[in-house]
């Protein structure tokens, strides 16, 4: 166990207190950042046009709603999308697949590795104390349910007060996306999100080293695979890291989404990454250096991206084609870690890390346009399958 491991029972008041903080925090930054409002107007511009070019490619016709989503008609079969979303899975795949911690149990019993983990809640904190003691090494904290994109995700957690922290980052995040504040109105859902704070579930992992795969499939067909970067900025000897971060995100906005579709937020993931590296975000990287940011790849730039079909040995690719298969998702995102590709993760240590529906698209086109397009190949394939136009339309609903 490590030592001064557990901490006093003033911990969970402490780790409540802050929970509530960072669920204040992100409120607002939720209602008052221009640049996250730009952000998203960015991606729902990308997408648009990404599902509009595919529609037009089979020649099926696109039909914009007024809530923002497209209707895309293939024969008989009406696909709603919008953003990353498409209504081939239904809620209840969606739901499913957004409980990380039922994903997790549903792949050990399969016999597919999971990363080692623990669930909690805040009113639960000493369950998460101690698999701490007990991790060998690095652990991730991330919310249970219902959060996507890397958000409220912590890597590299050491200490007690690392632990502390990360959880009430998690608990904030997953306070904001549960369904029960999802579900509330609009003028009970702020009351909803705080009454939330202490059943948020939670989960510790034991941080796995490696290559961090993308595994998108349709029907458990492999469409198409990509090894991810983590985010950084090179140093220019004279701008600290705050600096060359804002620089990044203005460079960002100004591409309209085309050179990275998120904006590097600078959370608790990026203390503890630039922390690894005896680095803050005051701190002034000598000209060249390139510096780590965030040790999660959601927010990483286009060029990271690298096409690794070619990377991945059969086995992994079958495991995750299981796992999609286990959680019920038709299109979906497979997320794998693993120290060598080309052998069984059973044989490196590797891991499954989630099963994804809506999977983002853009990170299989950036930095090599036109290589594997995965709109057109989806709605190629739904359209072969599709019944005849003569025949009653078949709408595929689902789609949030």
């Amino acid at each position: 166990m490590r030592g001064n491991a557990l901490l006093p029972v003033t911990a969970q008041a402490t780790v409540r207190i802050q929970a509530a903080t960072e669920l204040t925090r992100g409120l607002i930054r939720q209602r008052t950042s221009t640049a996250r409002r730009a952000e998203r107007r960015h991606q729902d511009a990308y997408y648009r046009d990404l599902w509009v070019d595919a529609a037009a490619h089979v020649g099926a016709p696109a039909r914009a709603l007024d809530d923002g989503a497209l209707e895309i008609t293939l024969g008989a079969l009406v696909v709603r999308v919008r953003g990353t979303h498409c209504s081939i899975d239904n809620r209840e795949v969606l739901q499913r697949a957004g409980d990380k911690v039922l994903v997790h149990r549903l792949l050990g019993e399969a016999n597919l590795p999971a990363p080692e983990h623990a669930t909690f809640t805040l009113a639960e904190f000493g369950r998460a104390r101690r698999f701490l003691a007990d991790a060998p090494g690095d652990c991730v904290i991330k919310p249970g349910q219902d959060s996507a994109a890397g958000s409220g995700v912590t890597t590299l957690v050491r200490s007690p007060r690392d632990l502390v922290a990360a959880t009430a980052v998690a608990a904030g995040v997953g306070a904001r996306s549960s369904r029960v504040a999802k579900a509330a109105g609009r003028v009970r859902r702020l009351t909803a999100m705080y009454g939330q704070l202490g059943a948020v579930p939670l989960l510790i992992e034991r941080q796995v080293a490696g290559g961090n795969y993308r595994l998108l499939y349709l029907d458990g067909e492999l469409v198409d695979a990509i090894r991810r970067g983590v985010p950084s900025v090179v140093g220019d000897g004279r701008s600290n890291v705050g600096d060359l971060v804002e620089r990044l995100n203005a460079h960002r906005l100004k591409a309209g989404g085309v050179i990275g579709q998120s904006l590097v937020r600078p959370d608790l993931d990026c203390e503890r990454t630039l922390a690894d590296q005896g680095l803050t975000f005051a701190s002034v990287p000598a000209a060249g250096v390139e510096v780590r940011i965030k040790t999660t790849i959601n927010q990483a730039a286009a060029d990271t991206n690298h096409p690794a079909r070619h990377e991945l040995c059969a086995s992994i690719v079958e495991q995750a084609a299981r796992a999609a298969q286990i959680v019920g998702v038709r299109w979906a995102g497979v997320d794998v870690i693993t120290p060598d590709p080309t052998v069984a993760l059973a044989r490196s240590g590797g891991r499954i890390l989630e099963v994804n529906t809506t999977p983002g698209l853009a990170m299989h086109h950036h930095g090599r346009p036109g290589q594997v397009e995965p709109a057109k190949v989806l709605l190629e394939r739904l359209l072969s399958s599709a019944p005849s136009a003569s025949s009653a339309p078949v709408r595929v609903e689902g789609a949030r």
